[in-house]
Formats: C-alpha cells, structure tokens, sequence
C-alpha cells in the first residue's frame, strides 16, 4: 500500500514553503490578465490551483512523459520479458501491479525512472545491457518510489517552482541586452595603462558585466535554493528505496545493478539520475524538465549507494 515517508513529507513541506513564493512570481503574469483581460485575481491563481490538481491525473502525467522523454509502449517481447520480471518484484514487495505501467524510452543509456503516481520508465539501453537480475533490481528501486509517494509528492513540488523558474527566465532575458553592451564594449578584466577613453570604456564594460550578472543571480536565487532543498530530498529518497529493494528481498539484485553501472561509469551511463554529477539521461539531447538543469546532484554517490546496500543485506544475511 502507497504512504508518504518521512522523505516525502518532507518534499510536502517543501511545497507548502515555496507556495507563497511561487504565488508572488505569478503576481505581475496574473496582474497582466487583469489588465488586459479584466479577469479577477481569484481567477488566475484559480486555474494554476486546478492545473495542480490537472498535474495528479494520469493522463496528464502519461502526456508530460511523452513530452519530455520518447516514451513508448514495450513491443511483445520487451513486454513479456518485462511482465515476468515485473511479476516477481510484486510478488516479493507483496503489492498488486495492477496500478502501475511500464514504459519503454529509446534511449541507449542504461537507465530507468519513475513518474507521478504509477508510471515506470525503462530504456532500452537497460533492456539490452542488462540481465533478469539486475532489471528487478532496478524495478524494486523505483516500485519504492511510488509506495513511498515520492514521485507524486515530487511532481506538486515542480509544479510549485515553474513560476521561480519562469522569475529566472525573465532575469535571463532583462540580463541580455546589458550582457550585450558589456560585449559590446569589450570585457577586459584591466584596461591598458593611463586615464584615456580606453581606461574609461574597459570601466563601463566591467561594470555592464557586474549587472548582467547580479540581475541573473537575483532573479534565479529563489529557483537555486528550491531546486537545492528538492534535491537535498531526492538524495535522502535514493537511500530509502535502496533499503526498501533490501527489505522485500531483492538488495542483492540491486546491488549487482548498481555495480553494473559503476563498472560502465565511463560510458555516461548511471543508475536512475546523475550519481556521477551527470543529468538523468544527461547526453540524449531531448528536453527535460526544467528541474533537472539546476547543475545540483540528486542522487547519491553510487559507492556510497552500494555500502549501504552491502551492509545493510550483510545485516539481513546474518
């Protein structure tokens, strides 16, 4: 049965943090509206409260997968592979499958995620490099996830912060026409020796690039430290899914996966995000959600990964 743990009410308490900050960066777009449109400040916070609710319906989750990975159903053999698999994973967590849906990415990188309430994504990278074994492993892991309410919490926590990303689009954009003058005007660190022009206009460049680059930091600093606490979060829910492959009987699968990856660290490949301060399928050059860019890890180390694991299905052998 699906409960929140401790990692998930703690992305909840995170949603209820950065939910005023997130109505302030609306204010100005829900402003315009009224303006331009007449509608009331109710309305526009409103419809961002029932896209919320929009953002917890399976169809919309199944569409904003598609939308940010190429996602498909398994063809019949990656299918019945996947099912028996599946199968023992659900049997030994003593859960029914019925709720959750597997998805295949075509992707080369050996990987895997989950999505919203019941969605579980697998690439083919990991069908075709990866044994039985290792793909329940793998499977456990991000069963986990979802009985632990950690994507579905997760996905009303990046719901929250798209109007602070959006804050920092726009510092972005006010950044660029001074960003261009400084260019403009040529960004010397030292002017050449003497009082002239020359000393004059490497000053104004200098400054145009401190204001460039204060107006950025301002208006992505609300994003940065949101993004910094979600992963702080994610990086917490990685150790707990781990204990949760151990505890239904399936640590040893798990480990075997991840010591998969660690031996093909080199390739780019990693077990289910950046362990290796690399982006969740970092090289495929498909859009991502937007959280995913802050350049913060959100997994943990995978040699730290695996210690635990050991030592903590040493303790269960013994």
């Amino acid at each position: 049965m699906a409960r929140p743990d401790r990692t998930a009410l703690c992305s909840l308490a995170l949603v209820l943090v950065f939910l005023p900050v997130a109505g302030a960066c609306l204010l100005p777009l829900v402003l315009l509206a009224r303006r331009a449109l007449g509608a009331p400040l109710w309305l526009g916070y409103g419809l961002w409260l029932i896209s919320a609710a929009c953002y917890g319906l399976r169809p919309v989750q199944l569409a904003m997968a598609r939308l940010l990975w190429p996602i498909r159903r398994p063809t019949a053999a990656e299918r019945a592979r996947l099912e028996r698999i599946w199968r023992q994973v659900i049997a030994q967590a003593d859960v029914s499958g019925r709720r959750f849906r597997i998805r295949v990415v075509d992707l080369t990188e050996a990987n895997a995620h989950s999505v919203g309430r019941d969605l579980i994504c697998v690439t083919t990278g990991a069908l075709d490099q990866l044994g039985d074994r290792e793909l329940a492993g793998v499977l456990a892991h991000e069963l986990g996830h979802h009985l632990r309410m950690h994507t579905s919490v997760s996905a009303f926590l990046v719901w929250v912060l798209l109007p602070l990303q959006g804050i920092a689009l726009l510092g972005s954009l006010l950044a660029t026409p001074v960003a261009a003058l400084a260019n403009a005007l040529g960004t010397e660190p030292h002017p050449a020796s003497g009082y002239g022009p020359r000393r004059w206009v490497c000053g104004c460049a200098r400054a145009a690039f401190r204001l460039g680059h204060g107006i950025r930091v301002v208006f992505a600093a609300p994003g940065v430290a949101a993004f910094a606490a979600k992963n702080a979060a994610g990086r917490s829910a990685e150790y707990r899914v781990d204990a949760f492959a151990v505890d239904i009987g399936l640590g040893p699968e798990l480990l075997s996966a991840l010591r998969w990856f660690a031996a093909n660290e080199s390739t780019g490949c990693g077990l289910l995000g950046d362990s290796h301060q690399e982006n969740e399928y970092g090289r495929s050059g498909r859009a991502r959600h937007a959280a995913v860019r802050i350049p913060r890890p959100t997994h943990p180390p995978l040699d730290r990964r695996m210690a635990r694991i050991a030592a903590r299905v040493g303790l269960c052998d013994a």
